[in-house]
């Protein structure tokens, strides 16, 4: 008999791509934090549950290839995409394995680091138990797990659309065509009123976020037959009950009342119950989704934050220096966030690791022998649990310090091109969006090529594809020089933004 779920995924399989914070290295960096000397993320034994297509274990499996890693995925489609991708990369050591999670064994070698990402709250209760059975049972001393789920309050406003959905689709067979229904009836919902009702706002703000996702998104998330929101509290009381203890939130951020304001912090005071704190910290912020980090109970976490500890680690930021509406230096990253800081070493530090980036630095490296003082190392914390500056316990990547005159790509990075996966992957594991034109760009980056045949050879392309040319913004016969130099500085910038990330090679001489 076919399994619906995984007859679903195997209709619409989900986006498969690097997802940065369940990174080996990232959870390494918050266990040290709070004082656990985690596994070394490089030599790591990695168990992804619920891998789809391996996209987010494989470029681990690329970048570190002295760890070991193992993905789990239900459906067979997926799973078998990922094997692919893998004997295609010629990789021994990952498997993307096609099974179900309620069949891989309770006792066995451990794993030193757990990823359940996208997973937990859309499978049933029983499979939930079993994922955080296998967690507790299979995980080394000081390893770490993360697992992601819906939560309310915030997801119960979610759950209102899910609803309305659910009813409009009811009685269809087929996840295609349910799909098409549910795409009617968000076109129908928005639907312009002359008096909207309290609440339509926010209506409508989620009805044109899912008229533009993908269908994947839209089918696993609002069309699914599982899908159980539920408190922080909840979720550890489970967690706990299996032998697991709450290490720290993904996003480091959310953990600290000050980043509400002063009014939040001070109410947030008297509060010595961490667990306690962060349920009322969700019910402040309507969070609708977590990703907890988890680890055995018989690991003993320093909540006492130590600022030194910082001053010791090797750092790295992908942030660039900009200039706010006032003309002050603004720190900005790759998303567009930005981020002021006061102290004058502070921006000197941000200089010398955006300009290193992807590589990390220690604070010597950075600032010769200038003193770390306390209000440098409280901006480079506050940065550093906003995700905009990073420590890691991996090596610098060998990577050619000047854009190559002629570069070239990885086999990682030319296979995610050739086969429609829609991004890179990068060393730091950040996920690069591919659209036509970088897609047709990357293709063309075999070391052979320099700025100018590399701008010939996609206006040549442009010209025997109707659809590039458009998405390039030029006709389909670009032949003179204005069209040309257009084409030749999109390429430019792309070479730009892909060094930047660490992804050219030099051309093997």
């Amino acid at each position: 008999m076919t399994d619906p779920v995984a007859e679903s995924y195997d209709q619409i399989p989900y986006e498969s791509h690097p997802i940065t914070e369940t990174h080996p290295d990232r959870l390494a960096a918050i266990a040290g934090l709070f004082g656990i000397a985690a596994p070394d993320p490089s030599r790591a034994r990695v168990l992804e549950l619920g891998c789809a297509a391996g996209g987010n274990l494989i470029p681990m499996a690329w970048y570190l290839p002295e760890g070991q890693y193992l993905g789990v995925e239900l459906s067979g489609a997926q799973a078998a995409h990922g094997q692919r991708m893998v004997q295609h990369l010629g990789l021994g050591n990952v498997e993307i394995r096609h099974a179900d999670i309620m069949d891989l064994p309770l006792d066995g070698e451990p794993f030193d680091y757990i990823i359940v990402h996208g997973v937990f709250s859309w499978v049933p209760d029983f499979v939930q138990t079993r994922i955080l059975e296998i967690c507790a049972r299979r995980l080394s001393p000081s390893g770490v797990a993360t697992i992601s789920y819906n939560t309310q309050p915030g997801w119960g406003l979610r759950g209102m659309v899910r609803e309305m959905l659910l009813h409009h689709t009811r009685g269809i067979e087929g996840p295609a065509a349910r799909l098409a229904a549910a795409r009617e009836l968000l076109d129908f919902l928005a639907t312009p009123m002359d008096h909207p009702p309290p609440g339509h706002e926010w209506l409508q703000k989620e009805v044109a976020y899912l008229q533009k996702a993908r269908d994947s998104y839209l089918y696993h998330e609002y069309l699914e037959d599982s899908n159980s929101p539920m408190l922080f509290s909840a979720f550890m009381a489970r967690a706990k009950s299996a032998g697991l203890q709450y290490l720290a939130d993904a996003q480091l951020h959310t953990m600290f009342p000050s980043t509400l304001g002063d009014a939040v912090a001070q109410r947030f005071e008297t509060l010595d119950d961490l667990e306690r704190e962060e349920q009322y910290l969700d019910f402040l912020r309507l969070r609708p989704f977590r990703q907890s980090l988890l680890c055995r109970t018989d690991v003993s976490i320093q909540r006492e934050i130590d600022l030194d500890w910082l001053a010791g680690q090797r750092l790295y930021s992908a942030l660039q220096a900009d200039r706010d509406e006032r003309g002050r230096t603004l720190w900005r990253s790759p998303g567009g966030t930005g981020f002021h800081v006061l102290h004058p070493q502070a921006h000197r530090m941000l200089g010398a690791l955006s300009e290193a980036y992807p590589r990390a630095l220690t604070m010597t490296e950075a600032l010769g022998k200038a003193r770390a003082d306390g209000e440098l190392l409280g901006e480079l914390f506050n940065l550093f649990i906003s995700g905009a500056v990073n420590t890691t316990g991996l090596g610098n990547p060998d990577l050619p310090r000047a854009r190559p005159a002629r570069p070239g790509i990885s086999a990682l990075g030319r296979m995610q091109a050739q086969m429609g996966e829609g991004h890179l992957a990068s060393f730091r594991h950040e996920s690069l969006g591919l659209d036509p034109v970088s897609t047709k760009l990357v293709s063309l980056l075999d070391g052979t090529r320099d700025l100018d045949t590399l701008t010939q050879a996609l206006i040549q392309e442009a010209g025997e594809d109707a659809a590039l040319a458009q998405a390039m913004g030029i006709d389909a016969q670009p032949a003179d020089k204005p069209r040309q130099r257009l084409v030749r500085a999109n390429v430019e910038r792309l070479l730009t933004l892909l060094h930047r990330h660490g992804l050219l090679e030099q051309a093997a001489s």
